[in-house]
């Protein structure tokens, strides 16, 4: 009798263990489905506030939160050969698409039309979101490729390549041209975002004002003339990138002499960064 009192005693005990256990296993279950429920009403929360947000036909955000912004001026001043054309834009469209984040506003202007006052971007795009950095859990991976490269790849490589392709212009006011660029695309100038002016030209300065072929490329007369305040822009915290076009004859001898000692001087009085060095891109040819 005792022994069987003793057996009933542990077949009680075992089916609590076993209770315990399954009441356990439970609450595991539980723990984990309202985790999942939690980060699923966040995900969908994130998807609807970025849902919310409104953004203009060029794919940038109406309320003006970009994340950086960056400034292309094309200096088409002489004919590229064949070879420039074919790796100028792919070089430029490299660097917008490894530097630049998302909602980054791009704005293209064109030597020529800037210095001639003309303030309008020829061209402006706002980088969307990598199809890398969408997930399936929260987004659509193939409508974020489609966007990419239909919505800003080709145009802004297409805006690229033909403005690289177009006749040479009569001059080349470089100067005006960042003046101008700078001032249309940087603002407004206390917002706390990065910077970039990215400049593809063989960097002759060819104007009314100042002209490489008539005189020194010196900058210390430049920046000692009367008219030089007429010329200068605040750069503070741009970094600068020259996607310098190699040329020939005359034009190349300009090129191999104090052309970049004058501009690197240049860009440091105009307040540029890092350290005020632009950084040079040979585009040989």
């Amino acid at each position: 009798m005792r022994r069987d009192h003793r057996r009933g005693r542990g077949s009680r005990h075992g089916r609590a263990a076993g209770r315990n256990q399954a009441t356990k296993r439970k609450n595991v279950l539980g723990g984990v489905i309202g985790l999942l429920a939690l980060l699923t009403l966040i995900a969908l929360f994130v998807r609807g506030q970025r849902g919310s947000r409104a953004f203009d036909a060029a794919n940038c955000p109406e309320d003006g939160g970009y994340a950086a912004q960056i400034a292309v001026l094309v200096d088409p001043s002489d004919t590229l050969t064949t070879v420039q054309e074919g790796s100028g834009a792919p070089r430029v469209l490299e660097t917008i698409e490894n530097g630049a984040p998302a909602t980054a506003e791009i704005r293209i202007y064109t030597v020529g039309q800037a210095g001639r006052g003309n303030t309008r971007a020829v061209f402006r795009v706002c980088k969307p979101v990598h199809p890398d950095d969408v997930g399936s859990f929260t987004g659509n991976p193939a409508l974020a490729e489609r966007r990419y490269e239909e919505d800003f790849l080709a145009p802004l490589e297409q805006a690229l390549t033909s403005l690289l392709s177009v006749e040479g212009d009569s001059i080349s006011p470089i100067v005006e041209g960042i003046q101008v660029a700078a001032v249309s695309a940087f603002q407004p100038r206390d917002a706390d975002i990065p910077r970039q002016l990215l400049i593809v030209s063989d960097m002759i300065q060819n104007s009314r004002n100042l002209s490489f072929y008539r005189e020194a490329v010196e900058f210390g007369p430049l920046s000692r003339n009367p008219d030089y305040g007429t010329l200068r822009v605040d750069l503070s915290g741009v970094e600068v990138s020259v996607f310098l076009l190699a040329r020939r004859g005359g034009a190349g001898r300009i090129q191999g002499g104090t052309l970049r000692g004058f501009w690197e001087d240049y860009f440091l009085d105009q307040g540029a960064s890092p350290l005020a060095r632009p950084r040079w891109i040979m585009v040989e040819g």
